[in-house]
């Protein structure tokens, strides 16, 4: 048998699907690590806003502390609003490479049905090609 695979129509078709597949591949690799800076920088933003430094200083300075304080506060809110885009991203880009992976797996099953079939038509044609010269062989030397 032929050890080099059919073409077939969809062989271009599975090229496209499968570059399809890759970049959604990508794009959830990127997702994925934007989530966990975002994870961290939520984490560090909540460290920073649990420290107190007020101490036994004057009342100046315990207003200055208070106002870095809400400061860090915001950035916790910030940071939590960044880590939900974060997800939100995460999980769509999770929800476009599992088209894509569906989409490609479907072409890819498809290709190889076919090749299959072309395979099975292949071998048909040549026994039946086998199968004539045998008859003739057999008839010529009857004769």
């Amino acid at each position: 048998m032929d050890p080099v695979e059919p073409k077939t129509r969809l062989d271009r078709l599975v090229q496209v699907r499968e570059r399809g597949e890759d970049a959604a591949l990508r794009a959830l690799a990127t997702a994925q690590t934007s989530l966990g800076r975002a994870s961290e920088r939520l984490a560090t933003r909540k460290d920073e806003a649990r420290s107190d430094g007020r101490g036994r200083s004057g009342a100046a300075d315990w207003m200055a502390e208070e106002a870095a304080h809400l400061r860090a506060l915001q950035d916790v809110r910030n940071a939590e609003r960044e880590l939900a885009r974060a997800l939100t991203e995460e999980r769509s880009a999770r929800a476009g490479y599992l088209d894509a992976h569906q989409q490609a797996e479907a072409v890819r099953r498809a290709q190889e049905k076919k090749r299959t079939e072309i395979k099975t038509d292949r071998s048909t044609r040549e026994q039946r090609a086998l199968d004539e010269l045998a008859t003739l062989r057999f008839n010529s030397a009857s004769h």
